[in-house]
Formats: C-alpha cells, sequence, structure tokens
C-alpha cells in the first residue's frame, strides 16, 4: 500500500486565550488534567501530526467544553469562531475549522453559521447532539442544519454527557462515558433519519463518531434506517458519515461493511484520546480489515476532503 495522505477529521483545538471551562469551586476533570495546556498548543498539534506523517487536520470545539451554562452562547460562538479562523490563517496548509454554533439557537444562530462559513471561510459546522431532552431534529435546529445543506458544508454531530443517562453508567468508569455519549449521538443521526430531516435538507451531510457506531448499527438487523447503510438504493445512502478513531481492524472492517468505505472518515479525538493514527499504523489496519488501496485512500483523506471541499462550488454561487 502506497504513502496515505492522511485528513483527520476529527481534532480539538482550543485557540489562543481560551481555556476548558470548570464550575467554580470544582477541581478539573482528571482527562483535562492530563491534557493541561496541549489542547491549545498549535506546536503540539503540528508536532504530533508530523511524528504520526498526519496531513491535515479538522479541528472544533464544543460550546460545552468553553462556556459557562448561563454564558451567551451568541456572543461566545462569534468570539470563538473569529479565534478559530485566526488559527487557521497561521497555518493554511495544515488546518480546516468547522464553525461552533448554538445548534439549538434558530434564527440567531444561523446567522453565525453563515457567517463563519461565508465571511471567516470555515470549512463546516461543529454541533452538539443534543441539548437537554431535545435531539438535533428539533425545530429550533433546522434553521443551522438549513444554511450547512445550502451552503454545502459538512455538519459535525459532537457527543454531550446525557443525563440521566451519565449518572446511571457512572460506574463503569471511562466506559460508561463512552456508551451514554454514544448513544446520544447515535441517537441524533436516527432523529434525521426517522423525523424526515434527511429528506427535507437532500444536500445535508452529517458526520458522526465512531462511539455512535454500536447504537446506530442495532437498527440494521431490524431492517430500520435502510437508507444510510451500504445497500441502500442507489442516490440514497449520501447523509451520514461515521469516523474511524482508534483505527483498529476490527472496527474498520465493521464500520466498512456497515455504510461503506466511502462514507468513513480517519480521526483521532486529539489530543484526548491520547493517540493518532500514523501512517505504518493506518496502513496496517486497512490491509488487516481487508480493503483496497482505492478504499484506503478514501478513508484516509479522500472523504475528508470531498465533504470540506467538495461542494464549494455551490457555495460560492449562492454567495455570489
Amino acid at each position: 500500500m502506497s504513502k496515505l495522505d492522511i485528513v483527520d477529521f476529527h481534532t480539538h483545538f482550543l485557540p489562543e486565550g481560551w481555556e476548558v471551562y470548570r464550575a467554580p469551586g470544582r477541581p478539573l476533570d482528571p482527562l483535562w488534567a492530563r491534557i493541561g495546556t496541549k489542547i491549545s498548543d498549535l506546536d503540539a498539534l503540528i508536532a504530533d501530526s508530523d511524528a504520526a506523517g498526519i496531513s491535515r487536520r479538522v479541528i472544533g470545539v464544543a460550546l460545552s467544553m468553553v462556556a459557562a451554562p448561563d454564558a451567551d452562547l451568541g456572543v461566545v460562538s462569534r468570539r470563538l469562531n473569529d479565534d478559530l479562523a485566526a488559527t487557521v490563517a497561521r497555518r493554511p496548509d495544515r488546518l480546516f475549522a468547522l464553525a461552533t454554533v448554538d445548534a439549538f439557537g434558530g434564527e440567531a444562530a444561523a446567522a453565525e453559521a453563515r457567517r463563519a462559513i461565508v465571511e471567516l471561510n470555515l470549512s463546516g459546522l461543529f454541533l452538539d447532539s443534543a441539548k437537554g431532552d431535545r435531539l438535533i431534529d428539533a425545530p429550533e435546529a433546522r434553521p443551522v442544519l438549513r444554511v450547512a445543506a445550502e451552503l454545502g458544508v459538512p455538519v459535525f454531530l459532537h457527543p454531550i454527557n446525557p443525563e440521566p443517562l451519565s449518572t446511571q453508567l457512572s460506574g463503569l468508569g471511562r466506559l460508561g462515558t463512552r456508551l451514554s455519549r454514544g448513544t446520544i449521538n447515535a441517537a441524533a443521526a436516527i432523529s434525521l433519519v426517522t423525523s424526515g430531516v434527511f429528506e427535507e435538507l437532500p444536500e445535508l451531510r452529517v458526520v458522526i463518531t465512531a462511539l455512535g457506531v454500536s447504537a446506530l448499527a442495532l437498527t440494521g438487523p431490524f431492517g430500520e434506517l435502510p437508507s444510510i447503510f451500504v445497500d441502500a438504493p442507489a442516490g440514497k445512502r449520501r447523509h451520514l458519515y461515521i469516523d474511524i478513531m482508534p483505527s483498529e481492524a476490527r472496527f474498520i472492517r465493521f464500520v466498512t461493511s456497515l455504510v461503506g468505505a466511502d462514507h468513513v472518515l480517519t480521526g483521532s479525538d486529539w489530543p484526548i484520546l491520547g493517540h493518532d493514527p500514523t501512517q505504518d499504523g493506518l496502513a496496517a489496519a486497512f490491509r488487516a480489515a481487508g480493503l483496497s488501496e482505492h478504499e484506503a485512500e478514501l478513508i484516509a483523506s479522500q472523504n475528508a476532503l470531498e465533504l470540506l471541499k467538495g461542494h464549494r462550488r455551490d457555495r460560492d454561487r449562492l454567495i455570489a
């Protein structure tokens, strides 16, 4: 297998001057204490990318990572998106950035999404999967999704810690956290299918994380959600993408069998998981998963680049 061009679609990065939010009087979670300042160190991000052989990263920030519960999310989003654009401007050869907006912020959030894409040239939207008892198919989230579909940019649906499920599974430690976050991530994707959002917005492209695969896969054996799986009729299987992190052969084989190699992206969750998909490791995993060289190239970078840039011509036409 020839050298891979790797685009990491799932990277967390805080621009200069931003910190991980923690409630007053509460100690920093051990996970975030381990991550420390690395999440805001651009030199560390580039160095890790070079060591792994990753050519480009797609950076994004969850609002809940930086904003207090009572914060004005519109103000936070606007300042954050300005700073994300400035970060990309420092290394445009290595970075893309997704704009952060309040997915459930209605028309005001949609206006910020449009500004971030049109004026700041950010490459997509980074949205929470849910908020309280609402999933991403809620009517108040529709304006933001409509902007993404109209401008031809991807939406990355990121997990949250849903309650009461997170508390119920807390005794399982980190596995419980992954299970609860994966469940809400899959539920968000499923809601877009069952509520008709994908039919209403046929150009909408949504990416979910690897955490959501287990819950999503349960729908297949029961004959539900056929439009997002690999055996869907031509022209129907176009909306949903899944990242792979970690890049492990059995998981890659399973995900590609579920949605097809042309709907799988490489991700790392940097610096949270603490490892990157390396040239040798990813190539070995692709071989062990039985992928062809073309399928490997799709997952390593081509699918991500198509999502990030493939519809730019349509977007530029609409802007003009």
